[in-house]
Order: C-alpha cells, then structure tokens, then sequence
C-alpha cells in the first residue's frame, strides 16, 4: 500500500482480493468488485492513513465509470473542497473507474464555537 499527502489531498492505493466474501457470484466468470464495495474500502483505508474518521454524512453524488476486476490495484485520491464536502476520485493504471462526492459531519467540538 502506497500513500501520498499534499495540502487538502490524500491518495492511497490499495487491491482488494479476489478472495473477498463479496466477489465470488459477482458476475461468475468475470468477477468485479461491487460498486459499494469498492467505495466502503477506499473510505476506509482513506480513514486509516488520516488516523481520524472521514464521517461521512451524506454522499452527493457517486458516479462508475468503468468496473474493477477483482485484484486490481485502486488508487483513491480525497480531495477537501468547501463547506464540508470532499471529491474522492478511484482509478485503475490511471483511468478513472469511479468518482464520489460526500459530506462529511463536522466534529461537535467545531460546533460548539460557533
């Protein structure tokens, strides 16, 4: 697992196996990693190299692009915009596969001074 930073940037690459629970009857024959999936890992492992929760409160848009074979490698980029919200962009060999935009909650403590 790769990683990069950059200000307001995060980029992680990760696989997700061929051997996951949630591959095998997805699409016999062909497998893909589930569109759900692939966006639950990437926030995830996201999450984990931020050492904080992305808490995400609402996604605004999640747009696929093309599938993801199982045991490719991901490389997902978290973009920080306004107001909250954050892009998170997922590529296979540098073609976009898929593109969220979310929300995040802001901490009660952010709440608490204003």
């Amino acid at each position: 697992m790769r990683t990069a930073a950059a200000p307001g940037k995060t980029t992680i690459e990760f696989c997700i196996a061929p051997d996951h629970p949630a591959i095998p009857g997805h699409f016999p024959g062909a497998p893909v990693v589930p569109g759900a999936l692939l966006l639950a890992e990437g926030l995830h492992r996201l999450e984990l190299l931020a050492g904080a929760p992305i808490q995400c409160q609402r996604i605004e848009s999640a747009k696929f692009f093309r599938s993801v074979a199982a045991g490719a490698t991901v490389t997902a980029t978290l973009t920080a915009a306004d107001r909250g919200q954050a892009n998170v962009e997922f590529s296979v060999d540098g073609t976009m596969v898929a593109q969220l935009t979310l929300t995040a909650a802001r901490p009660a403590a952010a709440d608490a001074h204003e």
